[in-house]
């Protein structure tokens, strides 16, 4: 059935998550298979019905593998696995055909060429097969053709321009196939109602057309729906919505040379509508700083390869309080100090600072922000210059130990120290370093000196608080202060 007005929408579709059911887009007459006629009886007449379908071949041929055609006065074919070419080029009925119906198309690709040859008066034409995946050719002139009707196939591009010659086309329905992208047709006539429903939309394409207003005539695209990773179950025009808005906030001074995406559209808790989740990418621009402004609910920023060296806007830039994954290779910073105790640090998600200047961290501060952070996914830190101080090499490496499935390159992360010997500076994995490594024999002294220097204390702390303990236990037995106390004037 060539369809003519759009299916019945539920209201509460537009911003939902819940797949639209595509309606009509099996054809009424592939739906069943028409009965072999009884053979003729030479004692009784042959009735007019019977004798037409005769007049047709043989019907039984409907049951096999071969094509087999029906025609239905007073102008309509139905034809099963392909076309009898033999059975339209013999003339008689079949060049009658106005409304052509091919079920079960058996081949990946249809030739709409074939169409001007054997129905050039056809008026209507559906064709249906779950093998059908493309177009041989765009349509020949076809000067009555008013209604294409291609559903339930494999069918997953149509060029531009694949319809245009259709002067009279008045609908196209698309519906139930395979398609992922169009770009806008183009037509000869002047109003096409278009139906795409039930497509396997893949929404990272460019389809932002959908939205402007020349793009009424494709009637159904309320109802379009996204079916890639990305944005599967997202209505097309909610994600193409979104992608217009973040591109025009690309076009911003700071980021006019940056490239922006909408990474994914996350449903909100009432799940009516979206948030949308946004990448900007400025990796190798130039940049000597972080850029001061970023489209609202940016969350993942690209700043690699560029001449960075601070991070300051983390810290004090409102822009920067959504973004959860940044990833700042190969730049000039040496040091991130000044997260320490921010929001930022606290709420981060990934961190990777591999490549940069930085010799040292506030160990303590990184840990316990890892720490208070229930969604921290990942932080690199490899290639960077760590200095294997004595002090600071052990506490990393007990930090990275700690945390390794958290630090992604915590293997790759190397020291160094200067030898004695040549001058030369010497990189050994943190992980594996020992203080017999990187500990000068004075450094063993002093930390030997303050090791001992500890335990003194401690001990002295003990002793203290057991004595205080004793004498308040000897005052409250016997009445009786300390000895040192009655002796003190």
């Amino acid at each position: 059935i060539l369809l003519s007005h759009p299916p019945p929408t539920n209201a509460q579709l537009p911003l939902s998550l819940q797949n639209l059911v595509v309606e009509n887009v099996a054809i009424e007459e592939c739906a069943f298979r028409p009965s072999p006629p009884p053979p003729p009886s030479s004692s009784h007449t042959v009735p007019s019905s019977v004798a037409s379908a005769s007049s047709m071949g043989n019907p039984s041929n409907l049951s096999g593998n071969r094509p087999a055609c029906v025609f239905t006065p007073p102008n309509r074919t139905v034809c099963f696995r392909g076309i009898e070419t033999k059975r339209f080029q013999a003339g008689g009925r079949f060049n009658l055909t106005r409304r052509l119906v091919l079920c079960d198309w058996p081949l990946k690709s249809f030739d709409p060429l074939v169409l001007s040859r054997l129905v050039p008066r056809i008026e209507r034409l559906a064709i249906t097969g779950r093998t059908l995946q493309r177009l041989a050719h765009d349509f020949p002139p076809l000067p009555y053709l008013r209604m294409v009707n291609i559903t339930g196939t494999r069918l997953n591009h149509t060029a531009v321009n694949a319809f245009y010659e259709l002067e009279r086309l008045q609908v196209l329905n698309l519906r139930g196939n395979e398609l992922e992208q169009i770009q806008p047709y183009r037509f000869r006539s002047g109003h096409v109602e278009v139906y795409l429903q039930g497509n396997l939309w893949n929404c990272t394409n460019d389809m932002i057309w959908l939205l402007k207003e020349q793009s009424r005539q494709y009637v159904d695209k309320p109802t379009l729906v996204c079916k890639d990773w990305k944005y599967t179950g997202r209505p097309v025009l909610t994600a193409m919505e979104y992608k217009r808005v973040v591109r025009e906030s690309c076009l911003h001074e700071e980021i006019w040379n940056c490239s922006c995406h909408v990474s994914y559209l996350r449903l909100s808790d009432n799940g009516i509508s979206f948030h949308p989740m946004i990448m900007v990418n400025c990796s190798d621009r130039g940049f000597y700083q972080l850029p001061q402004y970023l489209p609202g609910n940016t969350t993942v920023l690209h700043m690699a390869r560029n001449k960075l060296q601070s991070v300051d806007s983390l810290t004090t830039n409102e822009h920067y309080q959504s973004v959860q994954d940044i990833y700042l290779d190969e730049n000039r910073i040496t040091s991130i100090d000044i997260l320490e105790d921010t929001i930022w640090l606290d709420n981060f998600r990934i961190l990777s600072l591999r490549g940069n200047r930085m010799n040292r961290i506030r160990v303590y501060s990184v840990e316990h922000a890892i720490e208070r952070n229930p969604g921290v996914g990942k932080v690199y830190l490899s290639n960077n210059p760590w200095r294997c101080g004595c002090r600071f090499a052990i506490r990393f490496q007990r930090f990275l130990r700690k945390h390794e499935s958290l630090v992604a390159d915590s293997r790759n992360i190397t020291c160094y120290f200067i030898n004695d010997d040549d001058g030369r500076k010497q990189y050994l994995p943190v992980l594996t370093v020992t203080p017999n490594d990187i500990c000068r024999a004075s450094e063993h002294n002093t930390a030997a000196f303050y090791n001992t220097l500890s335990i003194i204390f401690a001990t002295l702390i003990v002793l203290i608080f057991t004595k205080l303990a004793y004498d308040y236990y000897h005052y409250r037995k016997y009445g009786k202060l300390p000895w040192l106390i009655m002796k003190m004037p």
